[in-house]
């Protein structure tokens, strides 16, 4: 390991700053973003991409020094002394916030378009690279593409949430965002050893930042330059990627079909899809003709339901394919996004009445919400024992009705107008009940028996009692109970005499 390197590390931050890169400077930069984020950019280093630039950002200082890649930051050398982030989001951004001016440094100079790589799931890729994207994006104003991988589903219900985080920040601070379902690629490589599996994970993530950045650095038979690329991905939002190598006479149209029938695809088609970047890839000796370049576009844009609103097909040279073709389609702007995985589990909903009508309205309250509705609950319960009752702007009062605040159940405030909870009271009859009218109204009991006038005048009494409840005395309320209000007599079951009660004695 060379001495420069480090030194680099231990001044704490970064290795061989991109201004010590021979050669003309590239415009496209590939950033691994915490362990799993490196270990792909790693691999894309190894396998090179033409006019590329590589960098790794990790917390993990003994990952750095391992890697081959020679650009390096060191994120929050100073909060994490070198090691991992533990699954904690916030100390992978505080992390990257700690490291901010290097970062901006890192994403300098001739850079004008940016691949963020991350596994989600983790402390520094999930809480690193939201940050970086930011950076690359808003103060930069570089074209930023994020291309991440979400954890299996045997990993747990914490990291799918912390994935799910992740993944929306990124949305918000990426222009694009490519998601590769790790599920999904259990599915396409099952019965591969893991470590087998694992390269073919890594190199999906390859082939996805190699088919969007050499049909810019690569010349073919259909030019495309930074700006083609740009206006098809830039602002796209969330988007979906196939891929498929296919040899033989008819390898156009089945490396294009299974590109669209792909599990990569996170299990949606491109239909409605506005935005469609096509990479075809085939080496030189076997190079892609005229006829499989339409015939694949031709196969896309019936795909899509129509035509789509930016469509860009480039085409590459690799001579590492012999005589396959390769087919790569990224889509965007769909119509309606479902997320790339499924959000977490929904609180628990909290049903609160609401005194619109007596509805009842589900309102979503989390763990933290609920804790602080039952402090509110419990000094509105001191509050009233201290002052004895509440006026209607919610301020305790001795004498005067009102509305207590905080998560618990008041009495109504007045109505005014038709706007009354009480007013046009209908009760719905059996199948087999009689209505009687009194003023027009039909009144019925639910059982099927009529009410009886009595009845009817005594339930518009009960109403016009709620309306006029400002002469309630709540005062009484508190002090009595129902049955004493109503003065009643409770039954209670007699005592046994004493002569009557026998001891036993348990052993």
């Amino acid at each position: 390991m060379n001495s420069n390197l480090y030194n680099a590390l231990d001044q704490d931050y970064i290795v061989n700053s991109i201004e010590d890169n021979a050669g003309e400077p590239s415009i496209i930069k590939v950033i691994g973003v915490g362990g799993g984020g490196s270990n792909a950019v790693n691999y894309m280093y190894e396998k090179s991409i033409k006019d590329v630039e590589f960098a790794i950002c990790n917390t993990d200082r003994q990952a750095l020094l391992e890697s081959p890649v020679p650009t390096k930051i060191q994120l929050g050398a100073t909060l994490t002394k070198g090691l991992g982030a533990g699954m904690e989001i916030t100390r992978g951004r505080e992390a990257a916030l700690e490291t901010i001016e290097e970062i901006k440094a890192l994403l300098g100079g001739a850079t004008q378009m940016v691949f963020i790589t991350a596994g989600m799931g983790g402390g520094t890729g999930t809480g690193a690279a939201p940050v970086i994207a930011q950076i690359a994006k808003e103060e930069m104003k570089l074209l930023t593409v994020s291309v991440v991988t979400a954890p299996y589903s045997w990993e747990g219900s914490l990291k799918k949430k912390h994935a799910f985080e992740g993944i929306e920040l990124l949305k918000k601070y990426s222009d694009t965002v490519l998601v590769v379902l790790n599920d999904k690629l259990e599915e396409l490589f099952e019965d591969m050893r893991i470590t087998e599996a694992f390269v073919q994970a890594d190199s999906i993530l390859l082939n996805a930042v190699k088919s969007i950045s050499e049909i810019i650095t690569t010349r073919g038979n259909i030019n495309t330059d930074f700006k083609d690329v740009e206006r098809v991905l830039k602002e796209a939002g969330q988007s979906v990627m196939g891929t498929a190598e296919v040899e033989g006479d008819k390898r156009a149209f089945e490396a294009v079909r299974q590109a669209l029938d792909s599990p990569l695809l996170n299990d949606r088609d491109i239909k409605g899809a506005e935005r469609i970047l096509v990479t075809l890839a085939s080496s030189t000796k076997h190079e892609a003709t005229m006829r499989e370049q339409t015939e694949i576009w031709k196969h896309v844009l019936s795909q899509v339901g129509g035509e789509a609103h930016l469509f860009k097909l480039g085409t590459i040279t690799d001579d590492t394919l012999g005589q396959k073709l390769r087919v790569t389609v990224v889509a965007a702007g769909f119509d309606s996004v479902k997320p790339a995985i499924a959000p977490p589990d929904a609180p628990e909903e909290v049903v609160a009445i609401t005194e619109k009508s007596g509805e009842n309205v589900p309102e979503i309250q989390n763990g933290t919400s609920s804790e602080a509705s039952a402090d509110q609950a419990q000094e509105s319960d001191k509050t009233i024992e201290e002052n004895g009752a509440w006026d209607n702007n919610n301020n305790t009062t001795a004498n005067e009705p009102g509305t207590p605040t905080g998560n618990v159940l008041s009495p109504p405030p007045p109505t005014h107008g038709t706007s009354d909870p009480f007013v046009d009271v209908e009760v719905l009859p059996s199948h087999h009940s009689q209505p009687i009218t009194h003023g027009g109204a039909a009144i019925r009991h639910d059982d099927g028996d009529d009410w009886s006038a009595e009845e009817y005048e005594r339930i518009k009494e009960m109403v016009q009692r709620f309306r006029n409840r400002s002469r309630i005395d709540w005062d009484d309320l508190e002090r009595n109970p129902a049955y004493r209000r109503s003065q009643l007599e409770l039954w209670r079951h007699p005592n046994l005499p004493p002569g009557e009660m026998e001891q036993i004695r348990l052993s």
